[in-house]
């Protein structure tokens, strides 16, 4: 059993820490006049980069080892307050996350939990890697509850049930795939399998009352595009792409009945709830 209270509570520090650089480096490109550079400071995908690059790691780098619930809880509540601070974006995380591909921790738990196990069996016989994957194998279906085997057959059990068993065989086209692509084309099958557990997480909110994040659900699983959560919202994907901030704002509010690209509107002649509507 693993205890990573050590662990997370350092997390937030370190993250924070990089945090407060983001930040600098952002200010830096406004407004030093030596240095300024405006068109990086203003475009949103530079920033998310540059965010991604230097905080987001830390929320992943232990995230296999970390079994509470709870934990990998507190550290997304501080994943989603460090995003929404750097980007200046204060809609509903769930919106956020999603328009700027980055999954929810305990998804990304998940791939990397399976992952993991496939590099453990995968290794040639050889190496000590594959040895100790011997030495598990036997007591697999009956391993203590919060160990890292436990953690692993859970997480396959969820985004890869048929591979619960280490002796079924990989997909078609892993199988025939030549040794070091293996790897990255298993990344690849996992990431599909994440999405549909994203997607049955979303359908959740359906359920909800009425509300902006339900307008937003609704259009994230059923546009036409069926777009991924690997692959950011196609307005993120151009540097050039004028108001990409104001549309990142609008598609993540949680507003009920202010909206505001349509303040012109709300002293004047009465429209119609924003309760249902989809978002653009």
């Amino acid at each position: 059993m693993m205890n990573m209270k050590a662990a997370v509570s350092s997390i937030p520090e370190k993250a924070n820490k990089a945090h407060s650089l983001v930040l600098v480096v952002s200010f830096s490109f406004r407004y030093d006049k030596y240095h300024s550079n405006r068109t990086i400071c203003s475009s949103t995908v530079e920033l998310l980069n540059l965010w991604k690059s230097c905080v987001l790691s830390h929320f992943l780098i232990y995230l296999r080892y970390i079994s509470d619930e709870t934990q990998v809880k507190t550290l997304q509540a501080s994943l989603n307050k460090s995003l929404s601070t750097t980007m200046h974006v204060y809609g509903h995380p769930t919106a956020l996350i999603s328009d700027t591909v980055i999954p929810p921790l305990y998804i990304t738990q998940n791939l990397q939990l399976a992952q993991f196990r496939f590099r453990l069996y995968s290794f040639p016989p050889s190496t000590i890697q594959h040895f100790l994957w011997r030495l598990w194998l036997p007591p697999l279906q009956a391993v203590p509850l919060d160990t890292l085997e436990d953690l692993m057959q859970n997480a396959v059990g969820q985004v890869d049930p048929p591979r619960r068993d280490p002796n079924s065989p990989m997909p078609h086209n892993i199988t025939l795939s030549k040794p070091h692509n293996k790897k990255k084309l298993y990344k690849k099958y996992l990431e599909t399998q994440c999405f549909d557990q994203w997607r049955a997480h979303l359908e959740i909110v359906l359920s909800n009352p009425p509300g902006r994040v339900r307008a937003y659900v609704h259009w994230h699983l059923h546009n036409k595009y069926k777009r991924s959560m690997y692959k950011p919202a196609p307005y993120l994907t151009h540097q050039s792409s004028p108001y990409q901030l104001e549309l990142l704002r609008i598609r993540t509010q949680h507003t009920l009945h202010i909206i505001p690209s349509h303040l012109h509107y709300a002293f004047q002649n009465p429209r119609a709830d924003y309760q249902e509507r989809v978002c653009p």
